[in-house]
Order: structure tokens, then sequence, then C-alpha cells
């Protein structure tokens, strides 16, 4: 049963799901937050970059020696290392979510 009718097309899966789930909540996050996630915006862009290329690189390993792989009917196809372009998206934005939530909760005189 295909609960997308036509308009989406199975490759498509991973990722329509990844920026539906994902993208509210950093859209919520800065409407919420946004003067605070502003002023911290170099960490927004270093952390979240260290962190999903760590895991992107540990992603590489896992396929490469079998670990785990993708299913190629759910992605769109295009994966620089071996690793679907999806999980990239979902490690960078795994981490800026994780990134935007401690600036966010962090009492103000923690947040240099």
């Amino acid at each position: 049963m295909n609960i997308y009718a036509d308009w989406l097309p199975e490759r498509a899966y991973y990722l329509f799901h990844l920026l539906a789930w994902m993208l509210p909540i950093v859209l919520l996050q800065w409407i919420i937050a946004g003067k605070i996630l502003r002023r911290h915006w170099k960490l927004l862009i270093g952390i979240p970059f260290v962190v999903g290329t760590y895991l992107i690189l540990t992603d590489m390993v896992a396929v490469y020696y079998g670990v785990w792989y993708f299913d190629k009917a759910l992605i769109l196809g295009f994966s620089p290392g071996g690793v679907p372009i999806e999980e990239w998206i979902f490690f960078y934005l795994t981490a800026l979510l994780v990134a935007q939530s401690f600036i966010m909760f962090l009492p103000d005189k923690y947040r240099h």
C-alpha cells in the first residue's frame, strides 16, 4: 500500500520522512529562540559540521565493512563515499537540532 499516492516516488521516501519530521522542529526552535540562536550562529555552523562529518565518516566505514546497507529502491541514489545523501542530511540535521537545543536550554550565564 502506497500511502503517498502517486506524487512521491519510492526512492524519495527516506528524504521525505527526514525533512517532514526534522525541518518543522528546526523551524519551531527558531520561532521560539531565534534571538538566542542568531547570537550563536558560529556554533550552529561549526558543531553540526564537525559532529555530522564524524558520523558520516563512521557510516562510510560501516557501509564499507557491510555492517549495514541502504535499500537502493528507497534512496535517491547519490551516495558520496558510499553513504546516501539522505544520510548526510540526517547526520547534519540531527547535529543541528542537538546544538540548537543545547544553546536554547542552557542558562544565560553558560552561553558565551
